[in-house]
């Protein structure tokens, strides 16, 4: 990659960089060009990874190298080579929450430029690439002498050579002779090739930036080397009772200096100012934060910024604003059959086909063909209000139709929902109102961005903290996925929740759960979030309590269901009534899956009555133990402790961090259950109407 020189005079604060790669990134004409035997694919990721663990800006661990996805702009060439251009998704409802978060520019939400195979092997590499990626960090390590320099180096080489097996991809050093290349004996040594990893140190910012370490200029004491204009630099290791005890030596000068002063309370004052760089962008943006030490690989190093959302049927008559975004995801031969009013009703059967949507059957013939005016010119499309980014209103509209009988029956007949009433089981009956076995779902979700060092529950200021995805910040669409499953849904009875709930919010514990969660907030949240009431994020006792039930319900199913408990995830609907937002206490247990025509059916079948009691009872009796009692029945938070559970751990509640969406908090078995507990901290059980069922 080649920079230009940093130019801070010339910049612009925001989004504008400061400057960029002179050159553009382009697997594709490599190929074409033939200037190397070497292949463009270097390994695969799930769709689903792209937005959650080994997306844009993140540093995904190949077998023998470690490669950043690239920012949109330079996914553009791959969309535009292809055949019908990109795959869109259509959901206005998770349309409409990106551009509240990234702005009215984003139009479209799109699946990635997958990689199809052909028969026999991979297909043509000039058309089939997938994403864009760079080589990151770009300081090798070589495993043989410990030789520390950039990938450019021409002690480096790059081999892919075999087209059906990307995993081999490596960088090797052509000529290592070991670790003492100037003895005598070196000197006569055979030469050979050994392979060069990724240095793991890194150089990271609150901002989202993130940088390759200066290696030069550290062991230098931020100067330069007095022998050479290029110092030969080596990185050595050795075991301590400290840990690692890492150095890097320059082998020009003699220069030595340990890592480990890039850690501890003294560092900052040590590592350089942040250089703005995002390297997903090639580019280069102002900057006034210190650096901080970061490890390849770190689990704070990328925190994706996502949003998803069930894909419901509409209730209402689509709107012109509902219809435009639809419109726009049309290719040109579809949008070109609207002639006239009297073309539509074959433009309506076209345009559902293609795009799998009922929104052109719920609109009528002005609002449709005003729609299309609009998007060929001719109008323009009325303002509309921006969606809501608050979690609850996000999830309200779901908790509307899975309550409504008439609603879910209504549109069951959509070509991604169906719905069926249960019989509420007798022994459940006292805590549970209804039972939806959801025979058909769909779950959209979009890519927004990522944050570094902080996650994005842990900051305020979330739109300038989120890295951007492109180099201007506006995009125009977002990665996207779409996954069909199926699952069961769990209303409880209002007043039997309201009645437990008064009781519990006078109790000294939950002070104490309030006291805590007030303290992990202040504690692990970014400077730039001081003006939030942490109470604000702190949800109901309900909340605990069926967090608490539906993990006991995902551990249980996992046994009976077919599917393992980390393809099962929670949707809890769970807030106390607040204005005009109506109260909620439910959840959805479900399961999907990438394929076009979903799942199975197993987590269906346990909503029929004779199974999902027996389920429920099951996982209550399995909960009532943990192998860490009475440790775990009675740990709660105390003094400066801040960890936000109670009765839970690893043993009886915890699951992967796939299936539950608060990654393990907010969980007491006390809540739910009736638990030999000192008196001090027992707790109302919300089943216990049932438990002796």
């Amino acid at each position: 990659m080649s920079e230009t020189s940093l130019d801070a005079d010339a910049s612009d604060q925001g989004l504008a960089p400061v400057t960029i790669g002179l050159a553009e990134l382009d697997p594709i004409a490599d190929v074409e060009a033939k200037v190397t035997k070497n292949r463009s694919k270097v390994g695969s990721v799930r769709p689903s990874a792209l937005l959650y663990t080994s997306g844009v800006g993140a540093t995904v661990d190949l077998p023998h190298l470690s490669v950043m996805p690239h920012g949109l702009d330079a996914w553009r060439r791959y969309y535009d080579r292809r055949a019908g251009g990109a795959d869109v998704i259509v959901e206005p409802r998770l349309l409409d929450l990106v551009q509240a978060y990234l702005g009215d520019q984003v139009t479209q939400l799109r699946k990635a430029p997958w990689a199809p195979e052909a028969p026999g092997g991979f297909g043509d590499e000039a058309i089939d690439l997938g994403i864009p990626a760079r080589i990151f960090p770009q300081w090798l390590r070589c495993t043989g002498c410990n030789l520390l320099a950039p990938v450019s180096h021409p002690i480096f080489e790059f081999k892919n050579v075999l087209k059906y097996r990307p995993d081999q991809a490596t960088f090797v050093h052509k000529d290592c002779k070991g670790w003492s290349p100037g003895t005598s004996k070196s000197k006569t040594r055979k030469g050979r090739e050994q392979a060069a990893v990724p240095a793991r140190y890194l150089i990271a910012c609150i901002n989202g930036h993130l940088d390759e370490f200066p290696y030069a200029a550290w062991v230098h004491r931020g100067g330069s080397c007095p022998n050479a204009k290029v110092p030969q630099l080596r990185m050595r290791e050795w075991k301590s009772n400290l840990g690692p005890d890492v150095q890097i030596i320059c082998l020009s000068c003699d220069a030595r200096r340990g890592m480990l002063e890039a850690t501890g309370p003294k560092a900052a004052d040590k590592l350089p100012r942040c250089r703005g760089r995002h390297p997903h962008l090639d580019a280069f943006y102002q900057c006034d934060q210190p650096g901080k030490l970061m490890m390849l690989g770190a689990a704070n190093q990328w925190f994706a910024s996502t949003v998803g959302l069930l894909a419901l049927p509409r209730e209402e008559v689509a709107t012109v604003a509902d219809l435009l975004p639809i419109l726009q995801s049309l290719p040109p031969e579809v949008l070109a059959a609207a002639t006239g009013k009297d073309a539509l009703a074959g433009f309506r059967g076209w345009a559902g086909s293609v795009t799998q949507s009922d929104l052109f059957g719920n609109a009528t013939d002005d609002v449709l063909w005003e729609a299309i005016q609009a998007l060929k010119g001719a109008g323009a499309p009325p303002p509309t209000a921006a969606a809501s980014t608050d979690p609850t209103d996000i999830l309200i509209p779901e908790w509307l139709v899975l309550t409504d009988e008439e609603k879910y029956t209504k549109h069951s007949g959509a070509a991604d929902f169906r719905a069926v009433r249960r019989n509420v089981p007798a022994s459940l009956k006292p805590v549970v109102r209804e039972v939806v076995a959801v025979e058909k779902l769909k779950k959209v979700n979009a890519f927004l961005g990522f944050t570094r060092i902080d996650a994005l529950d842990r900051i305020e200021d979330s739109r300038s903290r989120v890295a951007p995805l492109g180099r201007d910040g506006r995009p125009t669409w977002v990665p996207a996925t779409e996954d069909r499953g199926e699952g069961f849904f769990m209303q409880f009875d209002e007043a039997a929740v309201v009645a437990w709930e008064e009781r519990i919010l006078d109790l000294d514990i939950w002070e104490t759960y309030r006291r805590a969660h007030e303290l992990n907030f202040k504690r692990r949240t970014s400077k730039t979030a001081d003006s939030i009431d942490p109470d604000s994020r702190f949800p109901a006792p309900r909340y605990w309590a069926l967090h608490t039930l539906s993990h006991l319900l995902i551990r249980e199913a996992a046994m009976s269901s077919g599917y393992g408990s980390a393809s099962l995830t929670e949707r809890i609907y769970a807030w106390r009534e607040d204005g005009e937002r109506p109260a909620a206490a439910g959840l959805l247990i479900s399961t999907t899956a990438s394929d076009s025509e979903g799942t199975l059916g197993g987590l269906v079948d346990l909503s029929r009555p004779e199974r999902l009691g027996p389920l429920v009872h099951d996982a209550v009796r399995r909960g009532g133990r943990c192998s860490s009692d009475p440790v775990c029945s009675h740990r709660r938070p105390r003094g400066k402790e801040d960890f936000l559970h109670g009765a839970a751990c690893h043993f009886c509640l915890f699951v992967s961090e796939t299936s539950c969406e608060r990654i393990n908090r907010f969980l007491d078995r006390r809540m739910l259950l009736d638990l030999l507990v000192d008196p001090d901290i027992a707790t109302p059980s919300l089943l216990q109407p049932i438990l002796g069922a």
